[in-house]
């Protein structure tokens, strides 16, 4: 008999640690990482390049249809390709974070990116991560957690992050992005992050990173019985 190929969503803030949880969640499992986040950051990387209005819905949710994203994983090296070019590290620039969220309010664009990210995770055997794939995305998603931590931690997260691109900002700059960055996504009309009921909650703030890992574990080992010994791979 197939083992069951579970689909499992994250959501939280900027900076509250669901990517690095995601893709140390999805090696372990041996399951496809989605950065559903990074497909809207590739898009407004494009439309950056192009010097297109950002603020034109029917031309933002136009060049998402012509648009082509491509996901390669690889041991533990993720990448994303928009139209065949490989802007994994080009997206992470905060003024591409920033079109990125104003992008994201479009209905059309949604619409268009998360038929994609679904279509990823058809056949199961998939780590989600983002601000909607709990309630938007993988609504039957098999297990939802919700990562947050305080404003703080989270700047100094990204803080440090930014800084090992070589992006020098202030931290009191980064922080003032994440605020800003949280009201337009709760306060956006089409599919706001919100934190749903059925999901598990966990404040990372005082939390290591194989302390958080280890707890989503537990929590599927629990429901699921064997299965992770069945699936987990070696470190």
């Amino acid at each position: 008999m197939a083992r069951k190929r579970l689909v499992i969503a994250i959501d939280g803030p900027s900076a509250s640690g669901k990517s690095t949880i995601a893709k140390l969640l999805s090696k372990k499992l041996g399951y496809t990482y989605l950065d559903t986040g990074a497909i809207y950051r590739a898009l407004a990387w494009k439309a950056l390049q192009r010097k297109m209005e950002l603020n034109s819905e029917k031309e933002m949710s136009r060049l998402a249809r012509q648009s082509s994203f491509k996901f390669h994983q690889q041991g533990g090296d993720y990448m994303i390709m928009i139209d065949g070019e490989d802007v994994s590290d080009k997206i992470r620039h905060p003024q591409v974070s920033e079109a990125a969220s104003k992008i994201s309010s479009f209905l059309g664009v949604r619409q268009t990116l998360v038929k994609i990210q679904q279509e990823i995770g058809a056949k199961g055997g998939v780590v989600a991560e983002g601000r909607d794939v709990c309630t938007k995305v993988f609504p039957e998603a098999d297990f939802k957690f919700y990562l947050d931590a305080s404003l703080a931690e989270r700047a100094h997260r990204r803080y440090l992050e930014l800084k090992e691109h070589g992006i020098i900002v202030s931290e009191e700059k980064v922080k003032e992005d994440i605020q800003r960055r949280d009201r337009s996504d709760s306060q956006r009309t089409h599919s706001p992050l919100i934190r749903c009921e059925e999901s598990i909650y966990i404040d990372t703030t005082d939390l290591t990173i194989e302390e958080v890992l280890n707890f989503t574990l537990e929590k599927i080992k629990f429901r699921e019985g064997d299965f992770l010994s069945l699936t987990t791979t070696k470190n």
